[in-house]
């Protein structure tokens, strides 16, 4: 479980009590405590359905008209093959609501870091790590039929959506583009034989040419 620290104690967004003990922790309030029990587990299923394991923690504290939390998923690979891994997103949303309570602005910011490492006979061993933060913000309605635990998931899941595609497009693609410039996909031999090829073809056109200007 991830726990975010405050005055040097842990607060378990599950139990909701800190380690060690700490009278004077900051505590959601009781209606915020409820929305934070709801989101910790629409997470861990949103994790488990995505990432089929590794962990995710919510923490969720009051602001004066609103609120804000921070969504923490972590998976890292369980190291038995010869490629290891590890994804940590961060999830910083800031939750503006209208006074009517029909409405609301959510401000995301996301940060996602990815790394890599493969240890192969052949290539050896090659580390491949990026990180991106994004941010966007959105208003969605509040409804017993998009509560704010629905309006964050869809800004979440379109957020690391983004964020991988990016990752795989900017940093793989163009580590993968280097990889291959540097390395020849044509073996030795047969680059010795066109080039032998191409200087015989170049001493006949020269020979060809010397002969014509003789004539």
């Amino acid at each position: 479980m991830l726990k975010l620290s405050q005055s040097k104690c842990l607060r378990s967004p599950w139990s909701n009590t800190y380690d060690p003990p700490l009278e004077d922790g900051s505590m959601p309030s009781e209606r915020l405590r409820r929305l934070e029990i709801d989101a910790n587990l629409a997470f861990d299923q949103y994790r488990e359905m995505y990432f089929e394991g590794g962990v995710s923690s919510v923490y969720l504290w009051d602001l004066d008209h609103g609120f804000a939390g921070v969504i923490l998923i972590k998976k890292a690979g369980d190291g038995s093959k010869k490629i290891k891994g590890c994804w940590d997103s961060i999830h910083v949303v800031e939750v503006q609501e209208k006074t009517s309570g029909r409405s609301a602005h959510y401000k995301l910011t996301s940060t996602a870091m990815l790394w890599l490492q493969t240890n192969k006979v052949g290539s050896g061993t090659m580390n491949l790590g990026g990180s991106l933060t994004r941010q966007t913000e959105s208003d969605a309605s509040v409804s017993d039929a998009s509560p704010h635990i629905a309006n964050i998931g869809r800004l979440v899941e379109d957020m690391e959506n983004m964020i991988r595609n990016t990752l795989n497009e900017i940093y793989f693609g163009k580590t993968k583009d280097i990889v291959n410039g540097l390395r020849s996909v044509q073996p030795l031999s047969d680059q010795r034989q066109q080039a032998a090829l191409r200087q015989d073809l170049a001493a006949a056109l020269q020979r060809r040419q010397a002969k014509g200007d003789s004539n």
